[in-house]
């Protein structure tokens, strides 16, 4: 029976350590665990997918996928280092993966994904925003708004506020791109 305790302790420690990983995840305007709610679950901006591989990372890597603002989504899986989601309307599962620079993955999350898309805050954009936010895509002219839209939001740990003139993005984990603004607008985008 001695053998047994040690069994017991290593069985429960697997467990606990499993349990560790779990995170709720709160949609920032309402508060409802977006894992566990009723309600439809949205993409709040467009996302950037390796399609090929069907992955995405936390520092919003601009790959050559376009998931676009307002698509529904089934939550499958959330931790602390990874969402698994699921367009609802093809089934096509994603991973998005917790990168190592990104400090607060709950709040990353929080600004990708809720319960309410904001349709009509999108068509008071201008025309030229609307453009590209349907091509996932900045084009010079674009206000901050419309980028957010278009491509979300710049690594939090490369632009920590968004209140600054240049946002630094990634296209992928080599190659950078700035988007500079003068004042609210955008008036250059350097590759």
């Amino acid at each position: 029976m001695s053998f047994l305790k040690p069994l017991l302790a290593t069985s429960g420690l697997i467990i606990l350590s499993g349990c560790a990983s779990v995170m709720t995840l709160t949609d920032k305007n309402t508060g409802d665990d977006l894992f566990l709610t009723n309600k439809p679950v949205y993409t709040l901006v467009n996302l950037h997918p390796d399609d090929a591989r069907s992955k995405l990372y936390s520092v919003n890597f601009q790959q050559d996928g376009l998931i676009p603002l307002c698509t529904q989504v089934d939550i499958v899986n959330v931790s602390t280092k990874r969402l698994t989601f699921k367009i609802d309307s093809s089934g096509r599962e994603y991973i998005l993966d917790k990168h190592k620079s990104s400090p607060d993955f709950a709040k990353y999350l929080s600004n990708y994904f809720g319960t309410e898309c904001n349709t009509a805050k999108v068509k008071k954009l201008s025309a030229l925003d609307q453009q590209g936010i349907k091509e996932g895509v900045v084009k010079k002219g674009m206000t901050k708004e419309g980028v957010k839209y278009a491509i979300g939001f710049p690594p939090e740990h490369k632009t920590p506020n968004l209140n600054n003139d240049q946002w630094l993005y990634w296209k992928n984990r080599f190659n950078t791109f700035k988007v500079e603004f003068n004042g609210n607008t955008v008036s250059n985008i350097i590759d």
